[in-house]
């Protein structure tokens, strides 16, 4: 697992505030619902917009210098991308997780609360015990 990314996205998570930009909601990568006059970009129309952890990721720009990014589709939909791979394979990857712990992190489904502050304390909690649950696990993992 890939430590340094996983407290970074920690940090912005710990940091995130409701009224925040974008609205957090683990039930979407991130979406940009077009205002007005039809643009639809995540960072320039911030109330128009949600997303989950990996979608504030992406978003953020944090994550950019390590190739982390996302794909914008025709619906406004977003969804994240790193060396050519899309989706939970990206975010795998980027985070060096496996397919257990990705789904624990950051799936809807693995929440009881998956909207607002209270969700985004919730993962970046999460990741706080993966990163840091004993010292050997961290000797074994790598933390």
């Amino acid at each position: 697992m890939n430590c340094e990314r996983l407290e970074r996205l920690a940090i912005l998570l710990e940091g995130y505030r409701a009224g925040n930009a974008p609205r957090f909601d683990l039930q979407s990568w991130g979406e940009s619902k077009p205002p007005r006059r039809g643009f639809r970009w995540l960072r320039q129309h911030p109330c128009n917009t949600a997303a989950c952890a990996v979608g504030l990721a992406c978003g953020s720009g944090i994550f950019a210098e390590d190739g982390l990014s996302y794909d914008q589709g025709k619906n406004g939909g977003l969804t994240p991308m790193f060396r050519g791979v899309q989706g939970w394979n990206a975010v795998k990857s980027f985070f060096d997780l496996d397919q257990i712990q990705v789904v624990r992190l950051f799936a809807e489904h693995s929440h009881a609360t998956t909207e607002g502050e209270a969700a985004a304390q919730a993962v970046a909690t999460r990741i706080r015990h993966l990163t840091a649950p004993s010292v050997a696990v961290q000797e074994a993992e790598g933390c």
